[in-house]
C-alpha cells in the first residue's frame, strides 16, 4: 500500500520496480517506458477512483500484476478532473492467445473496484489485510 500523495508517474513507477524484482526477464526501465507510452495515449484513471495502467510484453508468459491503495487519492493529471484512489498495475503477454484474458481481466477490474470496495481497501491496515478482502471478492 502506498500513502501520501505522489505523482501518478511516481506510483506506476513503484509499481513496476514492485512486479519486476522477483521478474528476472523484465527490465524495470523499458516496462516503466512501455505503460508510460501507454498511459500517454489514453488515460487508464475510470471515474470510479481506479487506475489500470496496463501493458502486453513480449518477455511474459503469464500475467503479472500490483496494487497501490491510496487513501489520500492523487490527481489524474490527464483529461478531466479525477482522483485515484487505486491503481492497478497489470501486465500481461504480448502473444495473440492472451488477448481475451487480457480484456476480461480489465472488466474485471473494473466490475470489482467499484468506489464502495476501494473505500474498505483503504481502510485496511496492512497489504495482507487488503490481500484478503480482495481474494473474498473473487
Amino acid at each position: 500500500m502506498v500513502r501520501g500523495q505522489p505523482a501518478k508517474a511516481e506510483v506506476i513507477k513503484r509499481l513496476v520496480q514492485a512486479v519486476c524484482k522477483n521478474e528476472p526477464a523484465l527490465n524495470a526501465g523499458e516496462v516503466l517506458a512501455q505503460v508510460l507510452k501507454r498511459e500517454e495515449g489514453i488515460s487508464t484513471t475510470l471515474d470510479t477512483g481506479l487506475s489500470i495502467p496496463h501493458a502486453r510484453l513480449e518477455e511474459l508468459d503469464g500475467f503479472k500484476a500490483a496494487l497501490a491503495v491510496l487513501p489520500s487519492g492523487i490527481e489524474e493529471p490527464a483529461g478531466p478532473h479525477l482522483e485515484i484512489k487505486a491503481m492497478f498495475l497489470f501486465l500481461s503477454p504480448a502473444k495473440q492467445a492472451f488477448f481475451q484474458q487480457h480484456l476480461q481481466i480489465l472488466a474485471s477490474l473494473a466490475e470489482v473496484f467499484k468506489p464502495d470496495f476501494i473505500a474498505s481497501l483503504a481502510s485496511c491496515r496492512d497489504a495482507q489485510e487488503a490481500a484478503q478482502k480482495i481474494a473474498s471478492e473473487e
